[in-house]
């Protein structure tokens, strides 16, 4: 058992069995109710709530008649097995110290009891997130990228950390942040793309990094942030960009299986949601099929186009309604929508894919063009200047395999996987187009 300088226990850890034990409890007053001769407080700590019980000739009355809300207490005392208590048991206490006592009215209520937006709840985001439901959204958080991190391990990957300031675009220009450095200018990462790669070329074979990433995208929308933590993903000495797509759905499974492992109960009776490991492969599906099916491949979208977030919201209810799935992999798109470094395949399409989950993409993969005089070509079609990124290319020349990988955002993960209804529910303190506080 871990102990802290202040409690001995958190909440869950009491149980009625430890009856007449000693223990240290602390947390935040969550409710106060004074009944004639009785108190009761319920402190709540973050793993639930404990009820202290004080009756009147107990010395520690007059401290909680002048407590406060959201006071952070501890409360030293002895276990009492209880039926009418929440738990089975109730703390009697010996002392009741106030470790630093809340001003009221607190500026909003956190509880849900009262509908507070968005917006304000993040200007007041300490407060907002002391609610167990939003708690336990980074909890799950916490574990997903645990365990994405663990699989990565377990199958033999290097972890590196790549830099956040570089002298040009690592995808297109349309999207960078410009900071200055020193007498010139640079540009904050908008993802690690090159130098995943630069790892494969160097023999890592199998490489991850979990690493922030900026973007200047003037989206506000549910989905979009501009500074997230992205997990990349490069794989080397692959045979397609199936080779890539088998790695990210077992990653996938394991992660959620962990997920349903440590907080399935939690999920389930905080937000009403039943964690479910998906089955393997998940679908396939070819973004020309994908168009069709949507009924987007004879309006505003061409053959040669890609499925927007309407398109891909009803992308997912179809997979869901016919396979019973909440995945389901985009693949083949047109090499006029994709990185000059996406391998190309037969009518100009590329081994590239997205990942769809319950109708929302969250990844971007592909198998990458390894041969220099290829990718020298395919970027002088797009039009993208080779001399900014010169040392790029410049390693294609010396041996790199055939190599494939991907980028996903753990907090879009856990949106899709708890039906949440905005990314920042999920972003500890989220950076948009509009917010750069707290």
């Amino acid at each position: 058992m871990w102990f802290s300088m202040i409690r001995t226990h958190y909440s869950k850890q009491v149980t009625p069995e430890m009856d007449g034990e000693k223990v240290v409890l602390a947390g935040w007053a969550q409710n106060i109710r004074i009944i004639g001769s009785i108190a009761f407080v319920k402190l709540r700590d973050r793993e639930g709530l404990a009820q202290i019980t004080v009756t009147k000739d107990n010395p520690n009355f007059e401290v909680v008649k002048d407590l406060t809300l959201e006071s952070v207490i501890a409360a030293e005392g002895t276990v009492k097995a209880s039926e009418k208590a929440q738990g089975g048991w109730e703390l009697i206490p010996e002392k009741i110290t106030v470790l630093n006592k809340a001003e009221v009215p607190l500026p909003i209520d956190f509880s849900g009891k009262v509908q507070t937006g968005l917006s304000k709840r993040l200007d007041y985001r300490f407060l907002d997130l002391r609610n167990p439901k939003r708690l336990l959204i980074f909890k799950v958080l916490s574990t997903v990228e645990q365990a994405m991190k663990e699989y990565c391990y377990d199958n033999g990957f290097i972890e590196i950390n790549t830099p956040k300031l570089m002298a040009a675009a690592s995808e297109t220009g349309s999207e960078l942040f410009e900071v200055k450095y020193f007498k010139r200018k640079a540009y904050l990462a908008q993802s690690p793309q090159l130098y995943k790669q630069m790892a494969i070329a160097s023999g890592f074979d199998k490489v991850f990094e979990q690493a922030p990433v900026f973007r200047a995208n003037p989206s506000h929308t549910s989905r979009h942030d501009t500074e997230f933590t992205s997990f990349d993903v490069e794989i080397g000495f692959i045979d397609s960009v199936e080779d890539v797509m088998k790695f990210e759905e077992k990653w996938i499974c394991y992660v959620i299986s962990k997920v349903k492992e440590k907080h399935y109960d939690e999920i389930k009776e905080l937000l009403g949601i039943e964690v479910e490991v998906p089955e393997t492969p998940f679908p396939r599906i070819t973004m020309k099929e994908a168009l069709k099916i949507t009924g987007k491949l004879l309006e505003e979208v061409d053959e040669f186009g890609e499925l927007d977030s309407e398109g891909e919201k009803k992308l997912g209810s179809i997979i869901k309604e016919e396979k019973g799935h909440d995945f389901v992999f985009l693949t083949d798109f047109p090499f006029s929508v994709r990185p000059f470094y996406h391998m190309k395949k037969e009518k100009n399409l590329t081994r590239s894919y997205d990942l769809i989950y319950k109708g929302v993409e969250i990844t971007t993969g592909a198998q990458r063009e390894h041969r220099y005089d290829v990718l020298v070509k395919q970027a002088e079609e797009k039009g993208v200047s080779i001399e900014p990124i010169k040392a790029y290319f410049e390693m294609f020349k010396y041996g790199v395999p055939p190599h494939g990988g991907f980028g996903l955002s753990p907090t879009r993960f856990v949106m899709q996987l708890l039906n949440l209804e905005n990314v920042r529910e999920a972003t500890f303190l989220p950076r948009d187009t509009e917010r750069l506080t707290p």
